[in-house]
């Protein structure tokens, strides 16, 4: 026997008779990359290989501060990927949903989860290859990372035979400052969406490389929450993202809430001045800063339906609102997922002291104060005697018109082109069920199935034997994700037992699931479907007419 041909045999044999190490070393085979190879490692809890900190642009300093991110430069030889990458430059917060081993604008990283294979070849077997699952996370673009433990991909990647990725973006005024002068040196005339643009280079990433590690580059879902899931509606419709993914699903997103061009000069003067930068050198002076002097505490405008910092519409990378222009059919026809949490904006309840003892008059004068003369008729659409506390009706109405509503204009618009999908999430056994309800995203550890998580603001809202009670629900939630990113319909098998039919959104039955113990799809009631065409006739400009409101000003773009 040659040489050569012996040596193969031997290693053949040695596979076969040593099966099971084999595969358990399989995590640490190298993946080649179009930057190089990396060496990832086996989950002490689920049979995932995970590869942690992989840079997928250059680090967005000194000159490339507050430009478009550019693809990183290539190593040689097989790097470690064992240990996540610096979060993005924000304010450490309770409410960001979880703490990041450091933090800097060094921050371009993206993480890879996926099932163990004990088969070498289904990394390259096209027909093998798995859904692919992209993760932006919430946190108001001030805050976040996707390396907190809330968003652990390993047990949905293996529950689910998906290659599961998240991504680190750009935030604040390093993620979203708009400035003339950012917009004509750009090459395509766009300014004050850089972190969307970290999104749209790690998109091209997973496009490129994702095959290595068993995905298919050609099935690939964006999916994200808060402002994660504005994010999702802005790459819904931005031209520069059509293309890299199949399937969106965007959960409380509350996708009008953009900053026109001129509101984002105006912001991003303002923050330059501040800072000691303008006239000609403002870019080189901003560029010339040190990391700290960039302020973190930027406001909240929540009595204008705002946010400190959101995308901008810059006419390019952004044309428009993203709800105006779905409703235009301007957007990527692909199939979509909109959902909700009943409660969403209640959770304020236990950052602003007494505000759950608030009396009717005291909610109907802030009412009054926020919405000025559209008072009597917005209010006529409630009745206390329909909540538990008059606070729960001022969050009732914020919670239809900022989350809600959105997610129903574009119901009704895209489901004549593609299938869309309705949810609410309404399960609420937490620590404090009446006050808190079903708050803001309660439902992410029930699409990731980290129950276990050790973020604190979870673990202060909900115990682990709640989370335990709803277990089953999070099965269900990661088998629905796991269906639609394999096909585009949720519905299908389940890892264990059947699933609720979920039936896709259309004008005529407007069916919603209900996500709970008893999960079931209802059509809308007539009081929501009164409130939502309300809200969807006006903008939060037309609806914030009060006093109080003029003095926070004004988020949304027509």
């Amino acid at each position: 026997m040659k040489k050569g041909l012996w040596l193969g045999a031997v290693v053949l044999l040695a596979m076969l008779v040593s099966g099971p190490a084999w595969a358990e070393d399989f995590c640490s085979v190298p993946v080649q990359t179009s930057e190089g190879a990396y060496q990832g490692f086996l989950d002490s809890r689920y049979p995932a290989c995970v590869f942690r900190g992989l840079p997928f642009a250059k680090p967005p300093v000194g000159e490339l501060r507050l430009k478009r991110p550019v693809p990183p430069d290539k190593h040689e030889g097989v790097k470690q990927a064992l240990a996540f990458g610096p979060a993005c430059y924000q304010e450490e917060d309770i409410l960001n949903g979880g703490k990041a081993d450091s933090y800097g604008e060094d921050c371009l990283y993206l993480n890879v989860w996926r099932p163990k294979s004990q088969d070498s070849l289904r990394q390259t077997q096209e027909s093998l290859r798995l859904p692919v699952l992209v993760w932006i996370y919430g946190g108001g673009f001030v805050g976040g990372a996707g390396s907190f433990d809330i968003y652990d991909g390993a047990h949905l990647a293996t529950r689910e035979q998906a290659v599961v990725v998240t991504l680190n973006y750009r935030l604040g005024a390093l993620g979203f400052m708009a400035l003339p002068e950012l917009k004509s040196e750009d090459a395509n005339g766009s300014t004050g969406n850089y972190g969307i643009m970290d999104q749209v280079r790690a998109l091209e990433w997973v496009r490129d490389n994702i095959a290595g590690f068993g995905g298919d580059p050609n099935n690939v879902t964006v999916f994200g929450q808060s402002a994660g899931g504005m994010s999702v509606c802005t790459l819904l419709v931005s031209p520069e993202a059509r293309g890299l993914f199949h399937h969106a699903m965007s959960m409380s997103g509350p996708c009008r809430l953009m900053t026109s061009l001129e509101e984002g000069y105006d912001k991003g003067k303002a923050y330059a001045e501040k800072m000691g930068c303008a006239g000609g050198e403002v870019l080189s002076c901003l560029r010339s800063k040190q990391t700290k002097d960039f302020d973190l505490k930027a406001g909240n405008d929540m009595f204008s339906g705002g946010t400190a910092w959101a995308p901008t519409v810059d006419g390019t990378f952004l044309p428009g609102n993203p709800v105006d222009l779905i409703r235009q059919g301007k957007y990527a026809k692909v199939p979509m997922i909109f959902g909700t949490t009943r409660d969403e904006l209640r959770i304020y309840t236990i950052t602003i002291p007494g505000m759950g003892m608030w009396s009717r008059g005291t909610v109907s004068s802030l009412m009054k104060a926020l919405t000025g003369p559209n008072a009597p008729e917005l209010m006529a659409m409630y009745d206390y005697k329909d909540y538990r506390r008059p606070i729960d009706v001022a969050f009732a109405f914020a919670n239809q018109m900022v989350m809600d509503t959105p997610a129903f204009m574009i119901a009704e618009a895209a489901s004549a082109d593609n299938p869309v999908y309705l949810y609410r999430f309404d399960w609420d056994k937490t620590r404090m069920p009446h006050k808190l309800g079903a708050f803001h995203a309660l439902d992410v550890p029930f699409v990731f199935g980290s129950f276990n998580t050790t973020a604190e603001m979870v673990k202060l809202l909900a115990t682990k034997k709640s989370f335990e009670q709803g277990t089953p629900i999070g099965y269900m939630m990661m088998d629905y994700v796991g269906n639609f990113a394999r096909t585009g319909n949720p519905n299908g098998p389940a890892a264990a037992g059947g699933l609720p039919e979920w039936p896709a959104y259309n004008p005529k039955t407007r069916a919603r699931l209900y996500v709970n113990t008893q999960t079931a799809a209802r059509p809308l009631t007539d009081p929501e479907l009164s409130r939502y065409r309300w809200f969807s006739e006006r903008s939060m400009k037309q609806v914030f007419t009060g006093s109080l409101s003029r003095k926070s000003g004004e988020k949304e773009t027509k």
